[in-house]
């Protein structure tokens, strides 16, 4: 008990010191230790019952060892984690035969506070110092067992039974630095136990150890990093040197498509087309303009229409072939009757009923999808509503129906019986309209444009024009003007993955000071000896190096 008084003391006079020294000097350079690890191992002394401090000198020898993982939070202090075991010999009650039994054992988890003394006299860089000494106290529990074979007292009862108990812990460590991550160490620590794990209930309440330990400390530091200050020079670069664009490659056969969904609506049984009825009107109308937008001029040849229709997995197998093949054809006949279209550029297909987009419909019902990124693309159907919970707690059931390859017919009697019919009725009303579409891709050619007519069709139609007639508009202008920088960005737009687009559309927002969006578009540019040019102009006008003009190229002093 006074021991732990004493070093009470002492850590307290330590923490006083350690608040005036950080209040006194905040300029005081000081490091904090990284995670560290211990393993050390050495010799304990013990005393249980009420022996004397003045037979200290008899108390028995014995073996243990621990592993302990710790970090400094401040320079000054820190917390440790530690697991000790130790085999122990100890002096019996006078009674005995032996003054001395070896044979029980206790493992002990302890949390400790730490408190680094050497950085609380140090001013300077305590890196610079081969010793350090750190002092700690703690708290914990221990585990005692292995008294079986252990006769601890003749005259006095006792329990045989293992147990586990608290412990209180104090004690100092003291390394010596062996290169950046080792330091060999020694550690001399006092512990008290509640007095039941000797078995013994008599007189005093406490049992102490007093250990020493030697061992290694590895200390968890990161690769050292070595920062050189740049040389930055204080007035940036204001005036853009002369940036060549690059001439794209040109286009030989400008080929275009587009592609569309259309929901054509058609009476039950039925593949003629009413353009009045229900939706019709709307749907055909944004078919048109699909077309129209492919034939902006003249000069446009369409050159394919691939029509593919589908139709629900309602009613008999033979019956959607008929309706997916016939509405297929009829949109073919109402697309020639308004176009005067050749037979010859249209290539039709059909799938009599769409398995696939009912399956990945109920794979994915949050997205509500057919196709592609759609459930309905035209805004103006009303979207399908939220799936019910019958129609969720069935969908495992309704997907192994799906899946089944049997006669598509019987796969649809399955399908009504499952969860009693309900999940089917819901599909049908609000899925199996969407899975009733044609699917259309118009393909066409357009031939070159002068550079007269691509100014107008830039901002109109820039899927008409090619890169390099992109580029010859924005040489059309003057350089570093608006409809210059516009032709530049709408290329890279139209293009986003061709370098030269990205690497022209670079060079046109450093000329026009718009370094933010130079950089980016210099991401997709490649690493070419231009891009890596342009890249130093940007470092040069942000101010970020050291830089020197030669015959109008700005060249960065790499060696400084």
């Amino acid at each position: 008990m006074r021991g732990m008084m004493l070093w009470g003391f002492v850590l307290c006079t330590l923490g006083m010191h350690a608040q005036n020294a950080q209040n006194a000097e905040d300029s005081t350079v000081v490091n904090k230790d990284p995670f560290y690890l211990q393993l050390y191992g050495g010799i304990n002394k013990s005393a249980n019952e009420h022996l004397p401090w003045t037979e200290f000198s008899e108390y028995p020898w014995a073996l243990g060892a621990f592993v302990a993982l710790g970090r400094e939070v401040t320079p000054l202090w820190g917390w440790r984690v530690a697991l000790r075991l130790n085999h122990n010999k100890s002096r019996n009650v006078p009674e005995c035969e032996s003054k001395d039994t070896w044979g029980w054992n206790n493992t002990g988890l302890f949390a400790d506070a730490t408190f680094d003394v050497t950085d609380l006299f140090h001013k300077k860089d305590t890196a610079q110092h081969k010793f350090n000494l750190k002092a700690f106290a703690g708290v914990g529990a221990a585990y005692t067992w292995g008294f079986d074979q252990v006769p601890l007292s003749y005259t006095h009862p006792y329990s045989r039974s293992s147990k586990l108990l608290p412990a209180v812990m104090a004690g100092v460590t003291a390394t010596w630095k062996l290169s950046r991550h080792w330091r060999l160490g020694a550690e001399l620590s006092h512990t008290l136990f509640e007095d039941h794990f000797n078995g013994v209930g008599a007189d005093a309440p406490l049992d102490m150890r007093t250990n020493l330990k030697i061992g290694l400390t590895y200390l968890f530091y990161k690769k050292k990093v070595v920062h050189t200050k740049p040389v930055i020079r204080k007035v940036k670069l204001k005036e853009c040197p002369p940036l060549p664009l690059l001439m794209p490659d040109p286009e030989e056969t400008k080929l275009r498509q587009i592609q569309g969904h259309a929901f054509l609506d058609f009476p039950v049984n039925e593949t003629v087309i009413y353009p009045e009825y229900r939706k019709n009107p709307e749907e055909l109308a944004r078919i048109y303009a699909s077309v129209d937008s492919a034939m902006f001029d003249q000069s446009v040849v369409i050159t394919r229409i691939s029509l593919h229709g589908y139709a629900s997995p309602e009613s008999p197998y033979s019956n959607n072939t008929r309706l997916a093949k016939g509405r297929t054809e009829a949109l073919k006949t109402q697309l020639i009757r308004k176009y005067n279209f050749d037979t010859k550029v249209f290539q039709t297909n059909y799938t009599p009923e769409d398995w696939d987009n009912l399956r990945g419909f109920l794979i994915d019902t949050d997205t509500r999808k057919v196709k592609g990124e759609f459930w309905y693309d035209n805004k103006a159907y009303v979207e399908t509503p939220e799936v019910p919970d019958y129609v969720l707690s069935h969908r495992n059931e309704l997907l192994r129906v799906i899946g089944r390859n049997i006669d598509p017919d019987a796969k649809e009697e399955l399908l009504k019986r499952v969860g009693g019919g309900e999940p089917y009725k819901w599909l049908l009303e609000h899925v199996y309209p969407g899975l009733r579409h044609t699917d259309y891709i118009i393909e066409y050619k357009i031939r070159p444009f002068s550079v007269e007519k691509g100014r107008r069709l830039i901002y109109s139609h820039p899927e008409g024009l090619s890169l390099e007639e992109m580029y010859k508009v924005a040489m059309s202008y003057e350089e570093g003007s608006d409809n210059w920088l516009d032709a530049l960005l709408i290329a890279v737009d139209r293009y986003p993955n061709n370098e030269t687009a990205n690497f022209n559309a670079a060079c046109g927002c450093v000329m026009t000071k718009r370094l933010r969006d130079a950089k980016k578009y210099l991401q997709k540019a490649g690493d070419t000896r231009q891009s890596r040019y342009v890249a130093d102009v940007i470092k040069a006008m942000e101010g970020d190096v050291d830089w020197r003009l030669e015959n109008k190229r700005i060249v960065i002093n790499r060696d400084e």
